[in-house]
């Protein structure tokens, strides 16, 4: 249940900027990468508490994403997505080389950090499942707000957007910054919950993917897509995983296949079909 409430949180958090704006980002682990590491350094090198440590991760995200999101957000489709993916890499990259690069010892390189171990791990529980409740409630306040509407505007056609007096930019920037922070939290609280941390797990690309099709699975721009794909996603992966050791990406890829192609905007498009057989009774 506790990595449930993780990629709830995860796909969740995806969903505020990518998924009302129709801009896929495909470097949000970078933040993930950040918020962990950003944690684990404030913990091991200056003994700041981990709630606060924590915080200071999602700010630091912050203020990186807005430096990110100004040149980037101005690119659009494929060329966005390059760019954001080359950003989560980058950040890989530079958390190998940066001791060897300048010869001190920080990040620890390939060999990476190990946070203090603590002794409460249902703490982790109740702190996943607050924060999934609070992605979950910003996803409702876009959703009950005119923040959702210019949104779904500015995902819909910028253009017309802009003829109505509003200013794609500023929004996709704050959704994009909001989003940083709320994976970079997640990032945090999962370092000191698995107490070991690498470049190559917390940057990993394979999280972004997960983050996407969780929410493509469930619907994108919805409040329950994320949610629904997130716990279909995890539960079948943990079956499939225990089940068929082997071979279960293969079968969990031809899954995640078969569900879109039945229904491509997820498990939100079920409605209509629900409304569609009402009517035909």
């Amino acid at each position: 249940m506790t990595s449930i409430f993780l990629w709830i949180s995860l796909a969740g958090s995806w969903n505020i900027s990518s998924g009302y704006t129709g801009y896929i980002d495909f470097g949000p682990v970078g933040y993930f990468g950040i918020g962990a590491y950003s944690t684990a350094l404030c913990m091991i090198l200056f003994h700041i508490p981990f709630g606060f440590s924590v915080i200071v991760g999602g700010v630091i995200a912050s203020l990186i994403s807005f430096f990110i999101g100004v040149p980037t957000l101005r690119l659009k489709g494929a060329y966005f997505a390059i760019a954001t993916f080359a950003f989560s890499e980058s950040m890989r990259q530079i958390v190998l080389s940066f001791d060897r690069t300048f010869n001190i010892e920080f990040f620890s390189g390939s060999h990476g950090l190990t946070l203090p171990m603590s002794n409460n791990f249902e703490m982790f529980y109740y702190i996943m499942l607050a924060l999934a409740t609070l992605v979950t409630a910003f996803n409702i306040f876009i959703e009950k707000t005119r923040l959702g509407l210019i949104l779904k505007a500015i995902g819909e056609s910028e253009k017309d957007a802009e003829s109505i007096g509003i200013n794609p930019s500023f929004f996709r920037l704050l959704v994009y910054s909001v989003t940083a922070f709320f994976i970079s939290i997640a990032g945090g609280v999962y370092a000191y919950w698995v107490t070991y941390i690498t470049p190559d797990d917390v940057f990993n690309l394979h999280k972004s993917v997960q983050m996407i099709i969780m929410t493509l699975i469930g619907g994108m721009g919805t409040l329950a897509g994320p949610i629904v794909g997130a716990i279909f996603l995890s539960t079948v992966s943990e079956f499939l995983g225990v089940e068929f050791i082997e071979n279960y990406l293969i079968i969990l890829g031809f899954v995640v296949i078969a569900t879109i192609l039945i229904e491509p905007s997820g498990f939100a498009g079920l409605k209509k079909w629900k409304k569609y057989f009402k009517s035909k009774i």
